[in-house]
């Protein structure tokens, strides 16, 4: 059974949305607190929404550049009214992964549940329920000349290229991370066969100074990656490769799709975080001249997403890699 339309015979991208709804539940890795949502199909042109179904009033947020809000360890998106969601950059960097463009987000907390700490529960769901393909084009924001956004040795810069890459370089001196570059072509394929299963990571050291300012109280060795300078605390290890580093591209992944659309340009970092992806977003879209905004072709690329699902789980849940 085909989950995907296969749209290789068309010289034009369509939009896509869920063909049913997907429901998760867990709690949140900063407040702790449990949380249930679904993730349902939209209607083109409407992008990606999230509801409070927790508030009744003022209670929606579209995942927009004109949303994000200052926040510490994630990524937070606040609504006029000043109602927010937060940690959305893995369900965000799932459903670019996934070339999703409309969906609506239904949920019962200021926080999405930390799951695993990566994108794969998501995509793993998504995948098995179906994507249909709608009527209308698919839009993307292609840059045109190079952008930089600093923040002291660390930088993000983009120039123009004909589809998403990147190149991310990591550096933690004097720890098991220690200096890890990847290079990234963004596809469905290559997001759930190189970086969905990445998760996100802490250093012990660092968790109850997070826990005293009021983050990661529901953080441990089941939804994160906890380092203890040259070991890994969890048993299992890590799951892939150069796992730390393809977290961090996963996290631009899900912070460049604030723009609303997918980013076509070619990127180039060290040491990015939320905070700075989030200021080459607001940076791109500051001048008109940085970008056009065009109907995205598409990319032709084999269908494989649910054999690369089932050989995963056939596989040990995790690797021993440290």
């Amino acid at each position: 059974m085909n989950y995907i339309n296969n749209l290789v015979n068309e010289n034009i991208c369509r939009q896509s949305t869920l063909k049913k709804s997907v429901f998760f539940s867990g709690i949140g890795i900063h407040n702790g607190k449990a949380v249930s949502m679904s993730i349902e199909p939209s209607a083109p042109n409407t992008g990606i929404t999230f509801i409070r179904t927790d508030l009744c009033n003022d209670n929606i947020i579209k995942a927009t550049a004109s949303n994000i809000d200052k926040s510490s360890l994630c990524t937070k998106i606040t609504n006029k009214k000043g109602i927010s969601v937060s940690t959305i950059e893995h369900l965000m960097a799932a459903l670019s992964g996934m070339n999703i463009d409309n969906a609506t987000i239904r949920i019962n907390s200021p926080e999405l549940p930390a799951l695993d700490g990566s994108s794969y529960d998501y995509i793993t769901k998504i995948i098995k329920n179906g994507i249909i393909t709608q009527n209308d084009y698919r839009k993307c924001i292609r840059v045109l000349k190079e952008i930089i956004v600093c923040d002291e040795s660390r930088f993000i810069s983009i120039e123009p290229d004909h589809k998403l890459k990147i190149d991310i370089t990591i550096d933690y001196p004097n720890t098991i991370i220690g200096n890890s570059n990847f290079k990234y072509e963004h596809s469905q394929s290559n997001f759930v066969r190189l970086i969905s299963k990445a998760r996100t990571f802490a250093f012990l050291d660092d968790v109850e100074k997070m826990r005293i300012a009021g983050y990661a109280m529901g953080g441990n060795i089941n939804n994160a990656i906890v380092v203890d300078k040259f070991n890994i605390i969890n048993p299992s290890g890590l799951r892939l490769d150069d796992e730390f580093v393809k977290h961090k591209t996963l996290d631009c992944i899900g912070d460049f799709y604030l723009l609303g659309m997918p980013l076509i340009g070619s990127v180039n970092c060290f040491a990015p975080g939320h905070k700075l992806n989030q200021k080459l977003v607001k940076q791109i879209l500051n001048d008109k001249s940085n970008y056009r905004i065009e109907t995205m072709k598409v990319v032709n690329e084999t269908n494989d997403y649910m054999n690369l699902i089932n050989k995963s789980h056939h596989q040990n849940k995790d690797s021993f890699v440290a």
